[in-house]
């Protein structure tokens, strides 16, 4: 499978995301929705806030040029938000799915969907 399939079949075809992207741990994106542009810059500081998370409870987390704040998160996840859109981010052993959603999709359905494909990825040594 094709990583733009993994975005378009496991993520967005759900109904549970809106946006995705999948980018290596280099800050490079493998693939992404449509109009869904995130710059090896974002994904690097994305990368670093699984290790340390200060930055972005200051700054904020920046995703396609758009300003999300952050929510909390852990080793393996991220969470931000602005006004009614969602971003739930996993971390796998050689990427980071991003995800965003938006309402009347609930937080826990973007993050059961985005931590299935993470899992799953994982468990294939991605």
């Amino acid at each position: 499978m094709s990583w733009d399939a993994y975005i378009s079949d496991q993520l967005l075809g759900t109904g549970n995301i809106k946006s995705a992207a999948i980018c290596g741990l280099d800050g490079t994106t493998w693939a992404s929705s449509e109009n869904f542009i995130v710059t090896n810059e974002e994904a690097l500081k994305l990368i670093g806030a699984f290790n340390d998370a200060s930055g972005l409870a200051s700054g904020g987390m920046h995703l396609s040029g758009v300003r999300y704040i952050y929510l909390s998160g852990t080793d393996e996840v991220l969470r931000a938000k602005k006004d009614k859109v969602g971003v739930h981010i996993s971390k796998t052993k050689t990427a980071i799915i991003i995800a965003l959603y938006e309402e009347p999709i609930q937080p826990g359905q973007c993050a059961m969907t985005v931590e299935a494909l993470a899992d799953y990825l994982k468990g294939v040594n991605y």
